[in-house]
C-alpha cells in the first residue's frame, strides 16, 4: 500500500514567500541569504569651470574662456601656437594666472656684456697751472649685461634689447684742472680776434697741412713752448687765446717772427 505524500501537499498550501524559505520543501538546498549592505555610489566627477584668462601677444590682448590649469593647456585650448624661441610668461609648464604673456622671436636670445665708460668729473685745482690736467683718481668702467634678440616689425626683422641689466656701475674719474685766467696782462687788451680771423678764419679746429693748428696757425714745437698739450686745433679756443697771449709775451711782443702776415692785425 503505497504513502501518503502528506509533506508535499503541506508544502503546497503555503505561499511562495515562505515556500522558498521554508528548509524542507522542495529540496536540501539552503537559500542564499540576502545582503542588507546598500551599495556606494561611485564618485562623480566634473571638469573644472571655465574660467577667463587674457592672453597677450606682443602686446596685442585677447581673452579666452579656458579649463586649463598649465600655461601650455591654456595656450593650447586658445589655440595660439608657439615658436622655437618666443618668450612666454609665466613659464610653459607653471600654473597659469590670470595673465600671460608671449613675445615672438625670430631667433634664439644672445646676451653680451659691453663696457659702460667711467664719467669724469672736473675739479678746477688752483694749484695747476692753468688749462692743464691732473688725475687726480682713476675712474674704473662699468659692466652690463644685454639681452637681445630679432623680431619682425612693419615686416622686417629688427633687433631689439629684451633685457638689460647693470652688473657693475662705473666709477666716475676725477681730473683737477687748472684755472682759466681772464687774459695775460697787458697782451689781454690786444685784437686777438682779428688776429684769429686773418690767422685761420676764426675756426679754432683749423688745420694747415703744413703743421699748422688752431685759431692761431700754431707749429706743435711753438704750443708746447708755451704749456700746451695736445693738438692746439683740440684745445678749447679761450686756451688757445691764453697761450698765444703767452706766446706774445715771451717773444717780448716781436710778432712779426710768429705772424708775419697777419700779426698787425692785432693793433687794429
Amino acid at each position: 500500500m503505497r504513502r501518503s505524500p502528506r509533506t508535499s501537499a503541506f508544502c503546497v498550501l503555503l505561499t511562495v514567500p515562505l515556500a522558498l524559505a521554508a528548509a524542507g520543501c522542495g529540496g536540501g538546498d539552503k537559500p542564499t541569504p540576502r545582503s542588507t549592505v546598500a551599495v556606494a555610489d561611485a564618485p562623480r566627477t566634473s571638469a573644472p569651470p571655465a574660467r577667463k584668462v587674457v592672453i597677450v601677444v606682443d602686446g596685442k590682448k585677447t581673452t579666452a574662456m579656458t579649463t586649463g590649469t598649465t600655461v601650455d593647456e591654456v595656450l593650447a585650448e586658445a589655440k595660439v601656437a608657439l615658436g622655437p624661441y618666443d618668450l612666454v610668461a609665466p613659464p610653459r609648464d607653471a600654473k597659469a594666472g590670470d595673465t600671460i604673456k608671449v613675445r615672438r622671436l625670430l631667433s634664439k636670445p644672445v646676451t653680451t656684456t659691453i663696457r659702460l665708460p667711467a664719467p669724469v668729473v672736473r675739479k678746477t685745482q688752483s694749484s695747476l697751472a692753468p688749462y692743464s690736467e691732473k688725475v687726480l683718481r682713476k675712474g674704473r668702467p662699468g659692466l652690463k649685461v644685454v639681452q637681445t634678440a630679432y623680431v619682425k616689425r612693419r615686416g622686417k626683422k629688427v633687433k631689439i634689447v629684451l633685457a638689460q641689466k647693470v652688473k657693475r656701475k662705473p666709477v666716475a674719474q676725477i681730473l683737477g684742472v687748472g684755472p682759466k685766467p681772464g687774459g695775460v696782462g697787458s697782451a689781454a687788451r690786444l685784437n686777438w680776434a682779428a688776429l684769429a680771423k686773418c690767422e685761420s678764419g676764426g675756426n679754432p679746429k683749423a688745420v694747415n697741412p703744413a703743421g699748422y693748428y688752431g685759431l692761431y696757425q700754431f707749429s706743435m714745437q711753438t704750443w708746447t713752448s708755451v704749456g700746451g698739450s695736445g693738438k692746439p686745433s683740440d684745445a678749447s679756443p679761450a686756451e688757445q687765446t691764453y697761450r698765444a697771449q703767452l706766446l706774445y709775451n715771451k717773444v717780448n711782443g716781436r710778432w712779426q717772427g710768429q705772424w708775419p702776415n697777419c700779426g698787425s692785425r692785432l693793433f687794429s
